[in-house]
């Protein structure tokens, strides 16, 4: 399905995530952590190595270390578990906005059309969106008892185990002029005369140096990097500490080679291992061979600033722990379900090996998911960026059926 560009950015960063991790590995936190010295008309990559991160900023990343062993799986069901703090919100009242937007979607869609048809589960977009109202309703009732929904809805499970993985929105330290370390520039689009340069040529040979393209100089390239692969994200300038959203507006002409598959058929390490946080160890373990692997994929991302905060396909801003990306051909944008499943443990190394995640989702993204594949949106910072740097397991979801 082909999107309008302005909805374009999240459902981007999900797909090109999602074919990152699927296809081996995923990217690596926008945390800055390398730096290169530049050449005469841009990096040259030639000498990279390991900084402190600067006071009061995180790295996102940690040594990589076993986590402690996985608890056993809760007993009960889902439903007599589910609370604000095992969706990880401070309420359910404040899931509000996002159950709107659903419910506006849903208003938009002819009453009498099939929304759901699956096993034990027909709703027309009237039903649907009756459904969603009345769960809107009910968020400050489900904050006193959460059991008060079964006075309202049943649940009937999909019929096979959901593929779960997550897409997260990095934050990167930026300078507005190209000075000390902060060399690593995040573009514009130059329109159609810059498109036919490669990653190499672009960030390594400065072919769009000089022409006032620059968003903002990032200190580390791997960084800039996997801004690419999120598709979006956020800026933050040392000058003043304001920030601006870096929005996805086009790209090269060149196609998308995951990272992930190249490093593993290479031997860099084994494929149980692949995650985001393991492709940031390998190549900070060996600064010289970061041009090397980051031009593998010559395809490159454009960016513009924006104040709006990206959104999702469905058209409206997604909401961490609350929103995920699906294929629209599986389940309908709007459709509210619940989700119980294993999120990884945080902090890395210390905390346990896994967080229970069991709440109310509602379908608002897509990307390159394929059938029963659901990416939870996790939200800025670098909980999140860990979570879904290492997410890629199996869930239970449920469709809620009213009464």
């Amino acid at each position: 399905m082909k999107l309008p560009a302005k909805r374009r950015s999240l459902a981007l960063a999900v797909c090109l995530a999602t074919q990152l991790l699927l296809a081996g590995c995923a990217g690596v936190e926008g945390t800055p952590h390398a730096t290169a010295s530049p050449g005469a008309n841009g990096p040259t990559g030639a000498t990279v190595q390991t900084t402190a991160p600067a006071p009061g900023q995180t790295t996102g990343t940690a040594p990589y270390q076993v986590r402690q062993p996985v608890a056993p799986a809760p007993a009960g069901p889902w439903n007599s578990r589910i609370s604000p703090a095992s969706q990880q919100i401070p309420s359910f009242a404040s899931l509000a906005p996002a159950v709107d937007r659903s419910i506006a979607f849903a208003a938009r869609k002819p009453a009498q059309a099939i929304a759901v048809d699956k096993p034990g589960a027909t709703l027309t977009w009237g039903q649907l969106h009756q459904a969603l109202i009345t769960f809107r309703r009910i968020l400050p009732e489900l904050d006193r008892d959460p059991s008060v929904l079964s006075k309202y809805f049943t649940w009937t499970p999909l019929a096979t185990e959901t593929l779960l993985t997550g897409y997260y929105e990095p934050t990167i330290e930026v300078s507005r002029t190209r000075q000390g370390q902060y060399i690593w520039p995040i573009y514009r689009n130059p329109g159609a005369t810059g498109k036919h340069h490669s990653r190499d040529a672009i960030d390594y040979k400065g072919a769009l140096a000089g022409r006032n393209l620059e968003l903002g100089f990032a200190k580390d390239p791997i960084a800039v990097f996997f801004l690419h692969v999120q598709g979006s994200g956020k800026l933050r300038y040392i000058e003043d500490g304001s920030s601006v959203y870096a929005l996805f507006d086009g790209k090269n002409a060149h196609r998308y080679v995951g990272l992930g598959r190249v490093m593993v058929n290479q031997g860099c390490f084994p494929e149980e291992e692949m995650s985001m946080q393991r492709i940031r160890r390998f190549l900070e373990e060996n600064p010289t061979q970061v041009r090397d692997y980051l031009t593998k994929n010559p395809s490159y991302i454009f960016f513009k600033a924006s104040q709006t905060s990206p959104v999702g396909a469905m058209g409206v801003p997604v909401t961490p722990h609350a929103s995920v990306a699906v294929d629209p051909g599986f389940v309908p944008y709007g459709l509210l379900m619940a989700l119980d499943g294993d999120l990884p443990g945080y902090p890395p190394g210390t905390g346990p090996g896994v967080e229970r995640f069991t709440g109310f989702i509602m379908a608002q993204d897509t990307g390159c998911m394929r059938d029963n594949h659901f990416d939870l949106y996790l939200g800025p910072g670098e909980k999140a960026a860990h979570q879904a740097g290492l997410m890629k397991g199996t869930a239970k979801a449920y469709i809620l059926m009213p009464k």
